[in-house]
This record gives C-alpha cells, sequence and structure tokens, in this order.
C-alpha cells in the first residue's frame, strides 16, 4: 500500500492569504489565493464580491493587481489593528493620569515609558502587510514587499473612487 509523498512545509505551494472588507457592511472575508474562488459572498449582509486573481498572487510571488478592485496601487504597513494600538495608547495614558493625579508623578511616567517599551516590542516582532488602498484589502504572504509606505494624498484620490464605484458616495 502506498501513501502520499508530503511535502515539507519549504516547498508547499500556499498562495497570499487576502483578507477582503466586504463594500456593503465592512465584513472581513479571508480566503487564500492559490485557491481562490471565482466570487465570495459576505457572511453577514449575503453581498456576493467577485474576484480576479493574477497568477503572481496566486503564485505568491508579488501583489500585483488587487482581486476585489484591480487595483495597483499599495501600501506596506505593520499587521496590527491601528484600533488596539490606540485603545493601549488610551489605557496607558489614562492608568499614568490617575497616578499623576494622586501626585505619583515616578510611577505615572513609569507607566508611560513601559507602556512605549511594550509598544515598541510588538512593533519590532510585527510583519508587515501590503494593504490595498482603494478597497483595503489585505495581503499577507511571503512574496517580496514592493509598494512603498502608505501616502495620505494617494488615499485621498483613491479611495473616493473606489467608494463612488461601489455606489457608498
Amino acid at each position: 500500500m502506498s501513501r502520499p509523498i508530503e511535502r515539507p512545509p519549504s516547498e508547499s505551494k500556499e498562495g497570499v492569504r487576502v483578507t477582503v472588507r466586504c463594500p456593503e457592511c465592512d465584513a472581513s472575508l479571508p480566503f487564500e489565493s492559490a485557491e481562490a474562488p471565482g466570487a465570495i459572498r459576505c457572511g453577514k449582509c449575503g453581498r456576493g464580491i467577485p474576484l480576479k486573481v493574477s497568477a503572481a498572487l496566486q503564485a505568491d510571488t508579488a501583489v500585483d493587481v488587487c482581486p476585489v478592485c484591480d487595483g495597483p496601487d499599495f501600501y506596506v504597513r505593520r499587521d496590527f489593528d491601528p484600533r488596539m494600538g490606540l485603545a493601549f495608547v488610551v489605557t496607558g495614558a489614562l492608568v499614568s493620569g490617575v497616578f499623576y493625579f494622586f501626585n505619583l508623578d515616578l510611577i505615572a511616567y513609569s507607566v508611560l515609558a513601559a507602556a512605549v517599551l511594550i509598544d515598541l516590542v510588538i512593533y519590532t516582532r510585527l510583519k508587515d502587510i501590503t494593504v490595498c488602498y482603494r478597497c483595503h484589502a489585505e495581503f499577507r504572504g511571503s512574496y517580496p514587499r514592493a509598494a512603498g509606505a502608505f501616502d495620505l494624498h494617494t488615499a485621498d484620490v483613491l479611495e473616493p473612487e473606489w467608494q463612488r464605484r461601489i455606489g457608498r458616495r
């Protein structure tokens, strides 16, 4: 009886993990690009979202075109939820403020310093992801990151264009 040959993890061909935002309800819809369907349906609102996954995206060699909005414009950021980061900073400031209110300045500043150090350690350990300017699709994989950092002007131009296309503006 023959057993199937298993590939080591380094040889497995996995695509990019893509997280799409539903244009209707903003729900997160993840899928693997290597086995991407022609369309996905939002489990929250039921809206169908057609996908056009490029060969480079399926092979995890590059993020060249967004499968949702067909846009070629991306930026790179750390894989950390910005709302979580803001909550962490606000919590550190509030705890520090309580100590400062009771004239415990050294403890208050120590809490702020600890929050900064924890934030720095978390930031340095996170990987980069690529994000689409138009539809905010997120791409995680081992492909080389070719996009630049976030540019506010580019976002101000491209995001309203996408919102008009989907009927939000």
